[in-house]
């Protein structure tokens, strides 16, 4: 009785590995008490000396650990069926991927922004089809991708059940790919709130694990799911996010960071190296605190974007590197999710800060999760910038709507609005709590600590049954 699950990127170890009582833990409690029942991670070859430590690890516990080599499209016929079927999705975010773009040393869209109509007629010729998404697409890729890595793991293990928690990646495709090939039950979840949006996927599983309602309708509008093919389980790492085990003080968190017991703490989340003005948004802050206009003794964490390219680390360290000697300024810096101890410090920062101010990153729901008052500052700094260069086009990102609609995040158009909404959330950070807890209840499933749990019930239930 086997399950392979696939770790296919650093996000799906931050959602089920890292932490005590995560999805990981859990099984690792489990095992001994289920000799009949056997796990075989597999990671991408790529990842081979990525988490050593863990991995040893999860050979002394029992676990089977494989690397496997998945490229991706390589032959014409393949570039252009991907190319077909990713575009059977066209919404607001795949409308700023695939025509503005989104880095800004970049040309829109990798230079290819002139195939935009295309990628809208494909969407609205064949993408409004179900039976195109969900017995179409699936067949003509087993026919264009004869290539089969997993194959031999899977002769080797002979599988019940396959769990792929990255769906929108390409080495869960090509895993789930094998699992169809091999008539294996499959389940899977997205490692985000933002990946189900952007592209269509070519297998569906045959349970979806979803984080909330709003994922699950995303599934639905957009994958080509059924209702009762979709399960709601909560958001993962939020089991920790939430954990009571692991809270500081905001004395002892304001003594680590080096500053004043009486400070007031704001936490700036970078949006990446999308984002190239957030020096004059942080530059201005500074000024304000220095000069005494808050009314209060301002400091500031700035936390880099951590993940992304090699070259969009080059970005962000220069776009920060400028403050790191600055008195009202720590910078926090994490390379890799597995990290506990600098993990709780992390979320303990978050949950004592005054304000958090962040570029339409996926923190917002970390904040909200907190109550933790939001500011975006949506636009360019010192800079007058047309709109596909703009922080202006991240609005319409189709999974950010419902934050925008309710109003959980306030949204600075200029320096006067950042400014005013800073002062009022540092004198009273209760301002819009309501407004954060419309947002919980829209975008969280629910936040009591057992998504693992969950998430392990119906892995184990459906290997059983």
């Amino acid at each position: 009785m086997t399950i392979i699950f696939s770790i296919a990127s650093p996000v799906v170890f931050r959602n089920l590995f890292f932490f005590p009582k995560s999805v990981y833990a859990r099984m690792r409690e489990i095992m001994p008490h289920r000799p009949d029942l056997s796990v075989v991670f597999v990671l991408p070859e790529a990842h081979r000396h990525k988490y050593p430590e863990f991995l040893r690890e999860c050979r002394e516990a029992g676990f089977a650990v494989e690397f496997v080599s998945a490229p991706l499209a390589e032959g014409l016929l393949q570039r252009l069926f991907y190319f077909f079927y990713s575009y059977l999705v066209y919404t607001g975010t795949t409308r700023i991927m695939a025509t503005i773009g989104t880095r800004p040393d970049e040309p829109p869209a990798g230079g290819r922004w002139y195939l935009a109509p295309l990628k809208r007629l494909i969407a609205s010729a064949f993408g409004r089809f179900r039976f195109v998404k969900r017995s179409v697409i699936p067949r003509l890729y087993l026919i264009f991708f004869r290539n089969r890595p997993f194959r031999d793991i899977f002769v080797r293990y002979r599988p019940e059940l396959v769990f792929a928690p990255h769906l929108y990646g390409w080495f869960d495709a090509v895993l789930l790919a094998e699992a169809r090939r091999s008539g294996v039950k499959t389940m899977g979840m997205a490692a985000g709130w933002d990946h189900l949006d952007k592209y269509f996927l070519p297998f569906r599983v045959d349970k979806l694990l979803a984080q909330s309602d709003q994922v699950k309708q995303g599934a639905i509008r957009f994958q080509g799911y059924l209702p009762e093919e979709i399960a709601l389980v909560g958001y993962p790492h939020f089991d920790f996010v939430l954990s009571g085990e692991y809270v500081m003080t905001r004395a002892q968190v304001l003594g680590r960071l080096g500053f004043p017991p009486t400070a007031k703490l704001l936490l700036y989340v970078s949006g990446s190296a999308y984002c190239p003005d957030e020096p004059d948004i942080i530059e201005t802050i500074l000024s304000w605190a220095d000069e005494g206009k808050f009314g209060s003794d301002v400091y500031l964490v700035i936390r880099p974007y951590s993940g992304g390219r090699s070259k969009d680390k080059e970005i962000e360290e220069k776009k920060f590197g400028r403050f790191a000697g600055h008195p009202r300024v720590a910078i926090f810096r994490r390379d890799f999710w597995g990290d506990l101890e600098k993990s709780i410090y992390f979320v303990n920062i978050l949950r004592h800060a005054d304000a958090v101010v962040a570029l339409y990153t996926t923190m917002v729901l970390e904040a909200a999760a907190l109550d933790r008052p939001l500011i975006a500052p949506a636009f360019d700094g010192y800079h007058s910038r047309p709109f596909h260069r703009s922080i202006r086009r991240f609005e319409q990102f189709e999974h950010f709507g419902e934050v925008m609609r309710i109003g959980a995040m306030r949204t600075a158009r200029n320096f006067a609005d950042l400014f005013r909404y800073l002062d009022e959330y540092l004198k009273n950070p209760q301002l819009d709590a309501e407004k954060r807890e419309l947002l919980r209840r829209r975008l969280y499933y629910k936040l009591d600590g057992k998504a693992s749990e969950r998430i392990l019930s119906h892995l184990f239930s459906s290997h059983e049954s």
